[in-house]
């Protein structure tokens, strides 16, 4: 593919320190076979890790870490990344495996010392999924990733100008953090999601099949419609949160919404 940078706000003077140019971008790729432009959202950290955002032609959107070249350790899939954005929920990778139906995984891929993953399943044009209106907000994605040897280690990937670079690849206008700040965490969009789907996963053992199922495609239905907010989703579900009470976790750190599988 041939890329051309796009930078995002006003060119740096060269005599910039380095950290201070690390900041969100995005890269315009020509897709080989129509030649239509391809837009990707990334960052390439002063320590060389990286994380992108890119939009497969089923409209998924997937997310891309990687380790620094230079790097001699290889990222496991016996255990997953955990990443989070500022003090947001964790976003647990390893429950992409529950949502796997046969034996090669189709929802992540990782090739030595990077992961690409699934972050949702159909994202029309003008949706922000939730983790990315975070990251559009945020500071910092705080990964957790582990090794092939058994390492458990930590990355920090600054969010600098991730609001315009995102924006930009969804092809959305910016989010102002005053007017479109995240919600409360009674009210967050990715809460309502994850209590609905702890609900479907309760059918999915004590009701039978066709329930499970009716209550996951209300579930894609009402989340993959255009400029959804949290109050438009809960009136779609035909569901409030608050009313239930908090699952316990299960091994590990909460999930938001999952992709289609």
């Amino acid at each position: 593919m041939f890329a051309t940078i796009l930078a995002v706000g006003c060119g740096l003077g060269i005599t910039s320190a380095y950290a201070a140019r690390v900041q969100w971008y995005v890269e315009v790729l020509t897709d080989p076979i129509s030649n239509k432009p391809v837009l990707e959202a990334r960052v390439l950290t002063q320590e060389g890790y990286g994380f992108k955002l890119m939009r497969h032609k089923d409209n998924s959107i997937w997310g891309e870490f990687h380790l620094p070249r230079s790097s001699q350790a290889m990222l496991t899939s016996d255990r997953l990344p955990v990443y989070r954005v500022d003090d947001n929920d964790p976003i647990d990778l390893e429950e992409l495996k529950k949502l796997e139906v046969g034996t090669e995984p189709t929802l992540y891929k990782i090739v030595g010392r990077s992961i690409q993953f699934i972050i949702w399943g159909d994202a029309r044009r003008g949706f922000i999924p939730p983790v990315l209106r975070q990251m559009m907000l945020g500071e910092a994605i705080h990964v957790t990733y582990y090794t092939l040897l058994g390492e458990r280690l930590e990355a920090e990937l600054t969010l600098r100008r991730g609001n315009q670079a995102i924006a930009q690849f969804l092809q959305v206008s910016p989010l102002d953090p005053k007017s479109d700040a995240i919600e409360q965490p009674a009210e967050n969009f990715a809460l309502i999601a994850k209590r609905f789907q702890e609900l479907c996963d309760d059918l999915r053992f004590t009701g039978n099949d066709s329930d499970y199922t009716s209550c996951r495609d209300l579930f894609f239905s009402c989340s993959e419609t255009p400029g959804q907010t949290a109050d438009s989703f809960k009136r779609c579900l035909g569901f409030e949160p608050r009313e239930l009470q908090p699952a316990e976790p299960a091994g590990g750190p909460d999930h938001t919404p999952a992709p289609r599988s």
